[in-house]
């Protein structure tokens, strides 16, 4: 595919590196000479110093024949423009990113479809929604399938019973879960029987319904909790997306030291408690009761500053914590703190692009793009590879995992003696890079 991304920053270069390691053909453009020569460099991609809202730029290009165009600028209006002139000039999909989670309203949205801008990215409402599903399980949770199928990731604590042992151990028994991926400091695995489960790896799961997840926190050594006060330090406009959003039967505090942004919280909050105060004032917490918190979130502009509260919510008691870090420096030092869950809107909204990316270029309906590695839901193809033989005949893609299976919209986990028809959703997990050889399996 030919993929035209404008936007130099963080976004759009952890964007085109993810897709220069599937073999796209990628060309990025910005302003910025340095970067460019960085990301050249670096990554497999061609790119071009030019504005965005540019027509020559984009002509130079190769607007006219692209699959897809990527406006990721930090300028909203930016986007918006250039995505609208790549599809006049015969871009055949395109996407904007947003500052404005009121452009998400459906008529609004349709308003864009017919301008020319086919899909439009909010990071804040994308990572809202992140928090939100993580809130009340494990470290992050995400539902394949309306539910048939759960992926979740779990902490192994030093005293977990799972740890230790080896993955082909919980073969011998009939169990709901696969051990799909694990994350060991800045190593992500794709686990073989042989492989052992150690203290503080970041476990993820497939699991066949949400029955098992208390047991699997057991395993781990965690225990999950029931939300119902919550605690935000931070009132910018992810708080005011977040909030916006969160059930009304949790009880929510947000602390900020910024007078203007609390206004602006109350003003479209009303049952918000929004208290004008230094978050970084222990007294400032012990007297807002952040020990009786169910969860502490923070989501100030300071990755440094959201990591230091945490620590300060967990020694506290808080038994969630949830950071939004921006610097991906700091992603791998934050879980080896046990931070829960972590934010970062620029993965969030890679992401959620990469999947706009699979409706073409393979047919799959769900797609969750993390660090390094990969989640798809992939639709078997009519005479495709993977629907020859049973599982345990077949060689799958090395850095490849097949975890589950929804077939007649019921969801069941793969093993060695699974045989995949087509039209089954075949839910894998794999390492980046690795999505072609599936593609190839798979259609």
């Amino acid at each position: 595919m030919k993929i035209i991304i404008t936007g130099d920053g963080e976004t759009g270069a952890h964007l085109a590196e993810k897709l220069s390691h599937e073999d796209q053909s990628v060309v990025l453009i910005g302003t910025d000479t340095a970067r460019l020569e960085v990301c050249d460099s670096r990554y497999n991609i061609l790119t071009q110093f030019g504005k965005a809202t540019c027509p020559p730029a984009l002509e130079e290009a190769g607007v006219s024949h692209c699959d897809m165009f990527i406006a990721v600028t930090p300028w909203e209006d930016s986007n918006l423009i250039a995505a609208q002139l790549a599809k006049s000039m015969g871009a055949d999909r395109t996407i904007a990113r947003i500052d404005s989670q009121e452009y998400l309203a459906p008529k609004i949205k349709g308003i864009f479809e017919r301008a020319g801008v086919d899909s439009l990215v909010y990071p804040e409402y994308l990572a809202s929604q992140q928090i939100i599903d993580s809130l009340p399980h494990s470290r992050n949770h995400y539902e394949l399938h309306d539910g048939q199928v759960n992926i979740l990731s779990l902490r192994v604590q030093d005293d977990a019973p799972i740890a230790g042992m080896q993955l082909k151990d919980f073969g011998r028994e009939q169990r709901s879960f696969h051990i799909c991926t694990i994350r060991r400091g800045r190593d992500t695995i794709i686990p073989r029987g042989d492989d052992v489960v150690m203290p503080h790896d970041i476990l993820w799961f497939a699991s066949i319904g949400m029955a098992d997840e208390q047991s699997l926190a057991a395993m781990c050594g965690c225990r999950l909790h029931k939300i119902s006060r919550l605690m935000i330090v931070g009132a910018g406009k992810m708080t005011r997306t977040l909030c916006s959003m969160i059930s009304p039967e949790i009880r929510v505090t947000v602390i900020d030291t910024d007078a203007d942004e609390c206004r602006k919280l109350v003003d479209r909050n009303r049952n918000v408690t929004v208290v004008n105060a230094n978050y970084r004032d222990k007294y400032v917490l012990e007297e807002e009761k952040l020990r009786d918190m169910d969860a502490f979130i923070a989501l100030t502009s300071s990755s440094e500053t959201n990591i230091v509260s945490c620590m300060v919510a967990r020694d506290a008691g808080v038994p969630k914590t949830i950071a939004e870090i921006e610097d991906l420096q700091y992603m791998v030092e934050a879980d080896s703190l046990n931070i829960d869950t972590v934010i970062n809107k620029k993965l969030i909204t890679s992401s959620s692009i990469y999947q706009n990316l699979l409706d073409h270029y393979l047919p799959t309906p769900h797609c969750l793009a993390f660090e390094d590695a990969e989640v798809a839901e992939i639709i078997a193809g009519e005479g495709a590879k993977i629907t020859k033989a049973p599982m345990r005949d077949l060689k799958v893609p090395r850095g490849t995992t097949i975890a589950a299976i929804i077939r007649d919209d019921k969801g069941s986990l793969v093993n060695g003696n699974t045989h995949i028809r087509p039209g089954d959703h075949v839910v894998v997990f794999c390492l980046e890079g690795t999505l072609d050889k599936i593609k190839r399996w798979l259609e």
